[in-house]
């Protein structure tokens, strides 16, 4: 799909999302679509020269004074394509930067293994001017080693509004990431939230036959999934059908700190308990505690036992292709993500035009209010060398890519580039991107505003949203407040676009009308002894829990417990607490 830039995802829980990559993140501003719009304010900015006792305004479009000679790490793509002529090293990105801004790039090294590569240069104690997408650990490490700038000046000088932008819609989140005593020392490649929010998919179609609710608490989504394995909602005179599907062959029982975004896991059934495990929460006297190890944790898994000792939970989770059971219609009812249209309902609607999945929330609690696990949105970091001499130039390669790439280089230059070859990649995008797309359907499908007047929006920082807005409008069909499947038409060439459209039609709708609140861990930061014993107490963990849940007593969990704290648990929550405290 070329008709956006909204986020470039490049996570694993992402492949089923390789039409959508594209479509949720950046921001961007008006301007050619062959030109940066950074042009007319640099040009013009002769035209008007300040008092000679006044300090020129910094701008972060501007092009630099003298040739700046920028180098970086970065990564070797063996499946890059790139147009006759040009490179990695040479290309319409690298070109443009040096003609139009005066910035030029050297590769100091160009590695397949780009992870291990930054280690070398960090132990080497020394680094390029600048680097991007970096795990958090690296980050760390850098500003541990004293190589990295404290930028606060440079970003607060140089960083365009639209970059401001994207940093301040999830900044408490970023700050307590980037941020050492009040000192910014480095930019978060920044996700959506919108992708963090469970979103409990029910066959509406099964419900009404049924004469049913979406579940709205823990009672009722056992009813539900009882009737829907019990009472031939499919209509075939089969017992073929399942409950609540579980998740797939090695998949993933909840997010944690490590693993998230994801589908077909408990996370809402563990809320419902107020339970969190995978994150450090805080005890009742403040300290940080691992939440897998609380009996909050022990209740949840009590009732995910029962659930499945009744049936109401498929058989075969964790070692079978369950998903597949969504996309042959046996299955009405999942927790997964706003995009599931493109990947297992998607199947499901392509083999039955009537499967009419809708997207709910299901409340923690008797307030009818959502507590979610607000996931890491912050995966990736960049930083600038505390010895480079020009870090307003490496701000101002952001500032253009958040101004959207389309309007940089043509676009058919950029259909074949894509954006990673570009020098300052870097996925940046607003915690409410995806979702601001809905919201302005709804508003315009309910009379406020004009098409001119969305599209100017959608243009003031992301002119790739307006042709998924011009879909919705174009596939709606009345009535507007009707946004089950029969509320749109996907007749013809319009099936081609159903993902697309009933993505961010229906799969936001939680997230844009419900009713939630994130919970997030204390910290993302792995300390000594993790790093030593992390994976094996999870591999304890995940096998525990998993076993208790398919009929192991449980009892298990409280072996499990005291062997946690012994094999590593307590001194990496001592580690923990000492961190929060920081």
């Amino acid at each position: 799909m070329k008709e956006s830039s909204i986020i470039r995802k490049v996570s694993v829980t992402a492949l089923s999302l390789a039409i959508c990559a594209s479509l949720l993140a950046g921001c961007a501003g008006k301007g050619d679509s062959t030109q940066s719009s950074a042009s007319s304010p640099a040009a013009s900015s002769s035209a008007s020269q300040p008092a000679a006792s006044e300090e020129p305004k910094a701008d972060p479009f501007g092009k630099q004074p003298e040739l700046t000679v920028l180098t970086r790490g970065t990564w070797s793509n063996a499946d890059a394509k790139y147009p006759d002529g040009q490179s990695m090293e040479d290309n319409a990105y690298t070109r443009k930067l040096e003609s139009d801004y005066n910035i030029k790039i050297e590769n100091a090294f160009v590695a397949a293994d780009y992870p291990k590569q930054v280690d070398l240069a960090i132990a080497s104690g020394t680094i390029p001017d600048y680097l991007t997408n970096l795990t958090y650990p690296q980050y760390r490490a850098i500003v541990k080693a004293g190589l990295a700038m404290d930028i606060s000046e440079v970003w607060e000088k140089y960083a365009s509004p639209n970059v401001k932008r994207v940093y301040d819609s999830n900044k408490e989140l970023f700050d307590s990431m980037v941020k050492v005593d009040g000192k910014m020392y480095g930019i978060p490649g920044s996700k959506p939230l919108v992708d963090f929010l469970p979103v409990m998919w029910v066959r509406q179609d099964w419900l009404d036959k049924l004469g049913l609710k979406a579940p709205t608490n823990l009672d009722e989504l056992a009813a539900v999934a009882k009737a829907f394995v019990e009472q031939d909602p499919d209509g075939n005179s089969k017992a073929d059908t399942v409950g609540l599907v579980g998740p797939k062959k090695d998949g993933r029982l909840y997010q944690d700190m490590d693993d998230q975004n994801f589908g077909l896991h408990f996370d809402p059934i563990f809320s419902a308990f107020n339970a969190f495990p995978g994150f450090w929460v805080k005890d009742s006297n403040g300290e940080a505690v691992y939440g897998s190890i609380l009996l909050e944790t022990k209740a949840a898994l009590q009732k995910l036992a029962e659930m499945y000792k009744q049936g109401l939970i498929t058989k075969g989770m964790l070692t079978s292709n369950t998903e597949e059971l969504i996309s042959n219609n046996k299955a009405g009812l999942f927790f997964g993500t706003w995009w599931n249209p493109f990947t297992e309902i998607g199947n499901s609607w392509r083999n039955d035009n009537n499967a009419n999945w809708q997207a709910y929330i299901m409340p923690s609690g008797s307030d009818g209010i959502a507590v979610a696990k607000g996931g890491n949105a912050a995966q990736q970091f960049a930083v600038i060398s505390k010895d480079a001499k020009n870090p307003e130039a490496i701000i101002k390669m952001l500032n253009i890519k958040t101004e959207s790439l389309d309007k940089f280089v043509s676009k058919e230059e950029r259909a074949i580039l894509s954006d990673y070859p570009y020098p300052f990649y870097l996925t940046f995008s607003l915690a409410d991107g995806p979702a601001l797309i809905l919201q302005g359907a709804i508003d315009y499908l309910n009379g406020k505003g004009t098409l001119d007047e969305h599209h100017a929006r959608f243009d003031s920082y992301d002119p790739g949203a307006n042709p998924i807005f011009d879909k919705m409008i174009d596939y709606k069909t009345k009535p507007v407040d009707n946004w089950n499947l029969s509320g749109w038409d996907f007749s013809g060439d319009k099936a081609n676009d159903f993902g697309l459209v009933y993505s961010f039609g229906v799969g936001l709708k939680p997230y844009v009308s419900g009713k939630f609140k994130w919970l997030n861990t204390l910290t993302y930061v792995k300390t000594e002894t993790m790093d030593r014993r992390w994976a094996n107490l999870k591999k304890l963990e995940y096998e525990t829990f998993s076993k208790i849940i398919i009929g192991q007593p449980i009892d298990a969990f409280d072996s499990f417990v005291e062997q946690w704290k012994k094999e590593g648990g307590d001194q990496v929550t001592k580690e923990i607490q000492s961190v929060v405290k920081q």
